[in-house]
């Protein structure tokens, strides 16, 4: 960092070349006799390391330069609603006051909007009594101010600034300031997947999620969904501007399948010890390189090919980066002889062409060949000969045709005379002449004869078949 004189209370500052920083806007260090004020703000191509290393550099070159009054804490902090929210605090003041501050009894207070706000939490309090509920982690003896507040809602967005405090009369007591912006967000921030940028196929590698731990007694835990496999490592660090984050690390070896595959990390947040939970999602797409693979050699029109007529060979195969050369190579007694350069090959067939062709991919990863493909050579008399051949073809199909249906023909009158001839027989046998003769009735005419009173009756049969007498009863 390099450090430009202006004034004798002003100092201009630019970054260095090494940190990886894409926007950064520092204020003028302010050098008063009351206290010294710097703001820092930017944003980073990468991380915000950078970006808190400058911070707090300007932090310690600022006690050292000016030996007054200053605070670093985060400009701005953002707390997931219903969670915990720890602020990052340390200070500075005149080495006149050291010996002050570790004969006393120190307090931090926290007020609201301004320094002569309301007071949110104060350490000499109980929760009961503070509006905020929280614990100062810090030591302030070490000049640390450190706080976890244990809920952070809607309602407490404001600007907050801490206050120094010796008791009973002891004269330190100090408002550091600008202060620390505190919002909250109902949605938690999603995770952040490092760019691998080109991976090679086969090499190691090292994928990187992280997500803000704001409420570090509930860090989130990190999930990834792949089918990358390999291994997992998760741990919960500490960054320089005193931030947690919790930090997932994924190992494994590219291959071709990984290409262009979605990665994704997801986070959940834990609000409250047994609460709900919410979760957020960053993904990341790979960009596998490799060599070409797939190369196979094509030919259009297929199979044997006319003397004088053009065919075309197409070269093809998959790579990453894209083929940059396709070259063209004949097989001739095991010896390939290069022919051409270009994806496609276009040739007058001619007797001399015919033979096997193999075509091979490049790009700057290596390269790969086909397997050979035959170009076979056809004479030109077979073609002079085909009308021909194919009118033969069409005549014997004529005769066969013909043929088969004179055959059936005489199929059929055959069966239709032995069916003509098996009808006539039958029919002589079914007539015959038929002669009616005289038939005499089993039954006659009965004649019924009156009978005198008191006398037997007696009925008869004229013919004799049957007779039957009664007499009446006396």
């Amino acid at each position: 960092m390099h450090i430009k004189e202006k004034t004798a209370s002003c100092f201009d500052w630019t970054p260095c070349a090494i940190l990886d920083i894409s926007v950064i806007s520092i204020s003028m260090i302010s050098i008063t006799q009351s206290q010294c004020i710097v703001t820092v703000e930017g944003t980073s191509t990468t991380s915000q390391m950078g970006l808190w290393f400058i911070a707090f550099t300007i932090f310690l070159l600022k006690g050292a330069l000016c030996q007054q009054w200053s605070m670093w804490t985060p400009q701005s902090l953002v707390a997931v609603g219903g969670s915990c929210l720890m602020v990052p605090c340390r200070f500075q003041i005149p080495a006149e006051f050291d010996a002050t501050l570790n004969n006393c009894t120190p307090h931090g207070l926290w007020k609201k909007h301004s320094e002569w706000g309301s007071i949110v939490f104060h350490t000499a309090q109980t929760d009961a009594k503070n509006i905020i509920k929280g614990v100062m982690l810090g030591n302030l003896l070490n000049k640390n101010c450190t706080t976890i507040f244990n809920s952070f809602s809607a309602g407490y967005d404001d600007t907050y600034i801490f206050r120094l405090e010796c008791a009973g009369t002891n004269p330190l007591k100090y408002n550091f300031l600008p202060g620390v912006n505190i919002n909250h967000t109902d949605t938690p921030p999603r995770p952040q997947l490092i760019p691998l940028g080109n991976i090679m196929e086969g090499e190691r590698a090292r994928l990187s999620c992280s997500a803000p731990a704001p409420c570090p007694t509930l860090p989130p835990s990190l999930t990834w969904t792949s089918r990358l496999g390999g291994s997992v490592e998760s741990q919960l660090q500490e960054g320089i501007d005193g931030l947690m984050t919790m930090t997932s690390t994924l190992t494994f070896t590219a291959s071709l399948p990984h290409h262009g595959l979605m990665v994704k990390c997801s986070a959940r947040y834990t609000l409250q010890p047994g609460g709900t939970t919410k979760t957020t999602q960053g993904n990341l797409t790979l960009n596998v390189l490799y060599a070409p693979k797939n190369t196979v050699a094509l030919s259009n029109p297929t199979g044997p090919v006319p003397e004088g007529r053009a065919v075309t060979l197409t070269c093809q195969s998959d790579a990453n980066p894209p083929i940059e050369r396709y070259s063209w190579y004949k097989d001739i007694s095991g010896k390939e002889t290069w022919k051409a350069n270009g994806q496609t090959l276009v040739l007058l067939v001619s007797k001399a062409d015919s033979g096997l062709y193999l075509c091979e991919a490049h790009n700057q990863n290596g390269s790969q060949r086909s397997k050979a493909m035959p170009l076979e050579f056809e004479s030109d008399q077979f073609f002079k000969m085909a009308p021909y051949i194919i009118c033969g073809v069409m005549v014997l199909l004529y005769v066969l045709t013909v043929t088969v249906d004179v055959y059936k023909h005489k199929s059929l009158s055959r069966r239709l005379k032995q069916i003509e001839l098996s009808l006539s027989g039958k029919a002589d046998n079914t007539y015959t002449n038929l002669r009616i003769a005289s038939t005499s009735s089993d039954y006659d005419q009965l004649q019924m004869t009156r009978a005198a009173p008191g006398k037997a009756h007696s009925y008869e049969n004229p013919n004799g078949i049957g007779r039957r007498s009664e007499r009446a009863a006396p």
